[in-house]
């Protein structure tokens, strides 16, 4: 992997980040799709971002606003999963709580969710515009002798694991 392939990696995920947080901006309007579920994943592993940062992306692990990314990220989807449940849940009041009160605290509830939602997602864009900053200011050699630091570091855990397994 080279400088430009690692920039193209980074725009993607910052792409499939974007895409992910269109799609709950769709979702929380009430509009769903067929496969809203896909297109949606809760599991901070299994969106595109997520995917990059745990697969491709991880040749950067090294660099200080990589390791800064993965905060934000789970708590990006904390934040959605508490959406999700809120939206999904049913209205359950006594007998002296009305349903117009409980809908009203439900959707204050969900907008300052959506607020710490766009807040994690900002940092998560801003992180990734200086991660590309980061590779960009980066030698051909610095990207080269970073890539194969990760390379060994894979190859160390892989040798760990194996040696676990057999013993």
């Amino acid at each position: 992997m080279n400088k430009r392939d690692l920039i193209i990696s980074i725009r993607a995920a910052r792409a499939d980040h974007i895409r992910w947080k269109a799609y709950i901006s769709i979702a929380l309007r009430g509009i769903v799709t067929t496969n809203s579920e896909e297109m949606l994943p809760i599991v901070h592993t299994e969106c595109g971002f997520g995917k990059w940062y745990y697969g491709v992306g991880s040749s950067l692990s090294s660099l200080e606003n990589y390791q800064s990314l993965e905060d934000p990220h789970e708590m990006l989807h904390e934040m959605y999963i508490q959406i999700y449940t809120l939206q999904k849940a049913k209205l359950r009041g006594g007998f002296f709580t009305s349903k117009r009160r409980l809908l009203r605290r439900r959707k204050a509830e969900i907008v300052s969710l959506v607020a710490n939602l766009n807040d994690y997602s900002k940092i998560i864009t801003t992180t990734l515009r200086q991660l590309e900053n980061d590779v960009l200011n980066m030698s051909n050699a610095d990207i080269e002798n970073l890539i194969n630091l990760n390379d060994e570091a894979n190859l160390s855990n892989d040798f760990d694991y194996f040696i676990k397994k057999v013993d």
